[in-house]
């Protein structure tokens, strides 16, 4: 464990009663259990006592570089709070977050066209889509994009992903919670339901976004024009592609 992480982690874990729980109690000092696997910009571990246990997450440090703004992760999932498929926030500052400990499985390939796994999936989205928040600007596909590209040199089909963002931003539609990241990873799957994880790519977006990650290209065929789902298509793509760039180089040269 590299010292800032550990650092981090201590601190999350010494300031535990100033977690929020809601209303489980949490009856004395979590400990360390386990470290998390499968991040890949973070560090999360598993903390708990003998009756309750948290996931602390420690940020990257390379949030802004990659779009992450976590006052406003902090405020979605604060108006999410009522939903069971949203983990509850016990705490967060700008470097670690304390979200309720969701057990369960990832969905596999198979999982994503199972009937009843679709209608939970398609239930939260939903109930998701619902929720109001009114302090936050609407998603810039295009400034996204560039944020970005900018720290980049001769990204290859940039002006595709480009033109596909502004195409997004000019289209007519309204502006929900969107995840931005519902891949497999960020979702369990119990017998209670679905959970999301991993808010920090949230955004106030476009309200196909979610539903082209679980459902596919073809669910959305019937839900808007096919000009706007190839746009959609492409910056999906796009995003990941840039994400890892960024990721490989943090710094434009």
């Amino acid at each position: 464990m590299l010292p800032r992480t550990q650092h981090l982690l201590h601190n999350a874990i010494a300031n535990w009663q100033d977690w929020h729980s809601g209303s489980e109690e949490i009856s004395g000092a979590p400990k360390l259990i386990r470290r998390l696997t499968g991040g890949l910009t973070n560090e999360s571990f598993l903390v708990g006592n003998q009756h309750f246990q948290a996931v602390v997450r420690v940020n990257g440090h390379n949030s802004l570089s990659l779009g992450i703004d976590r006052q406003r992760e902090k405020i979605l999932l604060e108006a999410l709070s009522s939903l069971s498929c949203i983990p509850t926030l016990y705490y967060s500052d700008s470097n670690t977050l304390v979200t309720e400990y969701v057990d369960g499985r990832h969905p596999l390939r198979q999982d994503f066209a199972d009937g009843m796994i679709q209608n939970q999936f398609r239930n939260a989205l939903a109930a998701i889509q619902e929720i109001e928040v009114g302090q936050l600007e609407t998603r810039c596909y295009v400034d996204y994009i560039r944020l970005y590209s900018d720290q980049l040199s001769n990204f290859i089909d940039l002006s595709i992903i480009e033109a596909a963002a502004q195409e997004i931003d000019n289209a007519d539609w309204t502006p929900v919670i969107a995840h931005h990241d519902l891949i497999s990873e960020n979702i369990i799957l119990n017998p209670s339901g679905v959970s999301f994880l991993d808010w920090e790519y949230s955004h106030l977006g476009h309200p196909l976004i979610d539903y082209l990650a679980l459902f596919g290209a073809e669910a959305c065929a019937r839900k808007t024009d096919k000009k706007l789902l190839n746009a959609l298509i492409t910056l999906k793509f796009g995003i990941v592609k840039l994400w890892h760039a960024v990721q490989d180089t943090p710094i434009k040269t």
